[in-house]
């Protein structure tokens, strides 16, 4: 019975004094925490503290925050500009943070934002104060905060479309176009893939017509690709999306608009654009009989967009003369009516919510060349020169063929020349020209006392084969014969 109750006895005094030194390290470490370390895995941000003391802790903060701030950049982006912070706008309360970290576990630094810096960056980067009634600020400065309490490495950027709240929706652009198809080869295809189509242009991506149909396993004509890139095209001009990539034809098409005209052509043009905002944006398309329209819808942009035209020339055809033995006396035929080429240019600017430009670019600059006019004319009768000059020949020297690519005056074969330089000579020249907007004369010499009379003559369309013959009527007067074009 003794030797139970010294038992008892004994356990309770190693109970107490074992409780004891437990009760003093936890009180200890709560109210002499400045004679205390760190325990293990203790972590301050991205610093491990564990066995340091307050001050050796608090140092090592100290040079952490040092090194993020000057290393690390914090962007706020809106509609694809970026704006670096000045992470120096952040306040650290490092000491508060030493004193209530918690040991064995990851803290965060105690830092703070001033909501007034934070909502003067917003407004450099909107150029506007009017996005304060739409931006959720307090929840953008609290991820902001969240970031800086870590010293998380490495860029970090913010995009204020992301804390728009659900009653900005008049912030979101909206462009519209169509594009008259009435008549057109490919109709029945444009309208089997693209009436009710809705496509997703993804944040900082491009965009590829041709990749496009090589994803959706469509065989598209070529006609109708460029109808799609087209109207694509003129969908993204009020906007800040960036063309990489686009090809015009030759001759505009029929249904294209001016200047906005798209050529593509599989697996040899395409047509690219990149949309450089960090949201989605969507590609409505609708089909009728007679239209092709569509809508492109997404969020805000930093300034407001527009296209216009700011110069615009009809480029005149020229006219091309052939002459053919064909053709009945003084008789004329239009091979080729010709039509007016076009030169248009269209400006993209950028405005302010002020109504400033603070950006004008180039949209588009096309060039469509005219379609010369072609006339067919008969071979004219030489023409008799009355009371001439005889001067017997003294050296026939050869042809002459002078080539040009400009101007349309046509001297009619058989016309007399008399050349000043060569007097007392049969001068005998044959210009000949086989381009579109050419020079074409034909003039035998005329210094002697004879008449002239052309057998032959032709001149293909296309500038292959251009001659002309003339036979001297009078013994001493030369021939001459000019082929060019080959």
């Amino acid at each position: 019975m003794r030797s139970i109750k010294l038992l008892i006895i004994l356990i309770g005094c190693t109970g107490f004094v074992f409780g004891f030194s437990q009760l003093g390290g936890i009180m200890a470490e709560k109210w002499l925490p400045e004679n205390t370390s760190f325990a293990e895995e203790t972590m301050i941000a991205t610093e491990e503290v564990s066995n340091h003391s307050k001050e050796e802790a608090a140092a090592k903060i100290d040079k952490a925050k040092s090194k993020w701030i000057s290393n690390d950049t914090i962007y706020l982006e809106w509609t694809g500009e970026l704006l670096p912070f000045p992470k120096d706008a952040f306040i650290y309360q490092i000491p508060e943070t030493i004193d209530y970290a918690e040991n064995g576990s990851v803290n965060g630094i105690k830092v703070e934002l001033p909501i007034g810096k934070l909502l003067e960056q917003i407004e450099a980067i909107t150029h506007s104060n009017d996005i304060f009634s739409s931006l959720d600020s307090e929840l953008l400065k609290k991820d902001m905060e969240e970031v800086a309490s870590q010293l998380k490495e490495g860029d970090h950027t913010f995009s204020l479309a992301n804390y728009l709240t659900e009653e900005s929706v008049t912030a979101e652009i909206s462009t519209t176009a169509e594009i008259s198809i009435s008549g057109i080869s490919s109709l029945k295809e444009l309208t089997e893939t693209f009436n009710n189509l809705e496509l997703i242009i993804p944040g900082n991506a491009s965009f590829s017509v041709n990749e496009w149909i090589r994803n959706e396993h469509t065989n598209l004509s070529d006609e109708a690709a460029s109808i799609f890139g087209s109207l694509v095209y003129e969908l993204i001009g009020p906007t800040n999306f960036l063309v990489s990539e686009r090809h015009i034809s030759n001759e505009m098409p029929i249904w294209a608009v001016e200047g906005y005209e798209v050529l593509v052509q599989k697996d040899k043009m395409d047509f690219v654009f990149n949309n450089p905002n960090p949201n989605d944006y969507k590609l409505n398309f609708n089909v009728s009989t007679s239209l092709i329209s569509g809508e492109l819808s997404g969020g805000p942009l930093s300034y407001e967009y527009a296209v216009a035209e700011v110069e615009r020339k009809a480029l005149a055809p020229k006219t091309i003369v052939q002459y053919s033995a064909t053709l009945p006396s003084n008789g004329k035929n239009v091979k080729e009516q010709g039509r007016d080429g076009t030169y248009i240019q269209l400006i993209r600017t950028a405005t302010d919510t002020e109504g400033n430009v603070v950006e004008t670019t180039v949209y588009s600059e096309d060039f469509y060349a005219p379609i010369q006019r072609v006339e067919q004319h008969s071979l004219s009768q030489p023409t008799v020169v009355n009371n001439p000059i005889v001067t017997p020949p003294v050296n026939v020297g050869p042809p002459t063929n002078n080539n040009g690519t400009s101007g349309n005056t046509v001297t009619t074969p058989g016309a007399g020349n008399n050349n000043s330089s060569n007097t007392g000579s049969n001068a005998n020249t044959n210009n000949n020209s086989a381009t579109p907007g050419n020079n074409q004369t034909n003039t035998p010499g005329n210094a002697g006392s004879g008449n002239t009379t052309p057998s032959s003559g032709s001149n293909n369309e296309s500038g292959g084969t251009n001659s002309g013959t003339t036979s001297p009527t009078n013994p001493g007067h030369g021939s001459s014969s000019g082929e060019t074009g080959k």
